[in-house]
């Protein structure tokens, strides 16, 4: 058996690392390839993460699908200081008769004298250096092999062109509200976007906030709303950032009880009609908006997307438009016809709210329920607009 191991933090693992493993299967003809998620690098060791290491490792196995590719927590449950010697010994200890290869960029392979029990761990497997064409000229890798034989000899060296992305540049665009499909599996994605990973120190703290004050369903459906907002205003060209921070907030105030989120709108001196005074459901995107502002200062245009996100309203600006359909087609809907809402929010805001107002005003009507005058407003301007 040809084992290669492929080591990193993977904080987090992008298309850039897929891309490698996929060249080292094919061009090494591999028949394993172990993907070890460090626990803390030598190199690193003042490097804080704001992700779990179980994040780390779920990202892994939604990056590395590939049935000749595991994703090892050895380094993890190990604990300590990441040295590649020890991970070494252990695949050598666990697949004895296996021909071992330990994968390395070029940066590393020009300090891999300084590594600890170097010697050790080119007895055990050979090191396979990739070389980027961009960067260190290949004459001066051959000349460090060819200065120091002892690793020389057990090396590898292959010329990779890999593609142009980062760890580190994925963080950043996370923390920037960017789309992250160009760089990451459909699947990591999904999961940066519904745990909040990556974001900065505010949104982070409204995440855990928004967390304590919601069961488990209704809390993912927030994650599911704010990562739909955000995706939302990319496609149509509102704020992303501003998308999502109305997602995350927009159902804060949803559990609680009819008296208590009364006395917040009195106490407060909210007016109230008759029907909002009476109808609980309408209370939380009153209460929302303000615990919004009042939690965490978001600036009005969030406010009022929340504060409109159930009834809709006449004259909704973008992001407003952006909230309420987002909380109409998040993944975690699934009532009849959710798939064509979908399929409409990817073309036109205004065809879903159309469907999505006239979904709420049939149901309220069949229900003998009075319905918002806002709600009526909203969906007649649509009409009329057309």
């Amino acid at each position: 058996m040809k084992l290669a191991l492929f080591g990193g933090s993977f904080d987090p693992p992008h298309l850039g690392h897929l891309r490698l493993t996929e060249y080292l299967l094919e061009k090494m003809a591999l028949d394993r390839l172990v993907v070890s998620v460090a626990n803390v690098s030598p190199f690193k060791t003042d490097a804080e993460s704001t992700v779990s290491d179980e994040d780390r490792l779920e990202l892994c196995r939604r990056t590395f699908t590939d049935p000749r590719v595991e994703v090892s927590d050895y380094e993890l449950r190990r604990g300590g200081v990441s040295y590649s010697v020890d991970v070494v010994r252990h695949w050598k200890e666990k697949k004895p008769k296996a021909e071992l290869f330990f994968v390395v960029g070029e940066d590393q392979l020009l300090q891999f004298h300084r590594w600890r029990q170097y010697e050790e761990l080119l007895s055990m497997a050979t090191l396979v250096a990739v070389r980027r064409e961009d960067a260190t000229p290949k004459e001066t890798l051959e000349a460090y092999l060819k200065d120091r034989p002892e690793i020389g000899k057990r090396a590898l060296l292959l010329d990779y062109d890999p593609l142009p992305m980062s760890s580190t540049g994925v963080r950043a665009a996370a923390a920037a509200f960017r789309d992250l499909k160009p760089m990451l599996t459909p699947g990591a994605a999904d999961y940066v976007e519904k745990r909040g990973l990556y974001l900065p120190e505010k949104e982070r703290a409204m995440i855990e906030d928004v967390r304590t004050r919601l069961t488990d369903f209704r809390f993912y459906h927030t994650m599911c709303v704010a990562s739909c907002a955000k995706a939302l205003a990319l496609r149509f060209g509102a704020d992303p950032g501003l998308a999502y921070v109305s997602g995350l907030l927009h159902d804060a105030c949803k559990e609680l009880s009819y008296e208590e989120s009364l006395r917040m709108l009195d106490d407060r001196g909210v007016p109230l009609t008759p029907l909002e005074r009476r109808t609980k459901k309408l209370h939380h995107q009153l209460t929302g908006a303000i615990y919004a502002k009042e939690a965490f200062g978001v600036p009005e245009e969030v406010s009022s997307a929340i504060r409109f996100h159930t009834t809709g309203r006449e004259g909704m600006d973008l992001l407003e438009k952006v909230l309420f359909v987002a909380d109409f087609v998040s993944d975690d809907r699934d009532y009849p016809g959710v798939d064509e809402m979908r399929r409409r929010a990817e073309t036109s805001l205004e065809l879903t709210m159309e469907e999505g107002l006239r979904f709420t005003i049939e149901d309220l009507a069949r229900e003998c329920r009075p319905i918002h005058p806002d709600t009526i407003a909203a969906y007649n301007e649509i009409l009329l607009s057309k």
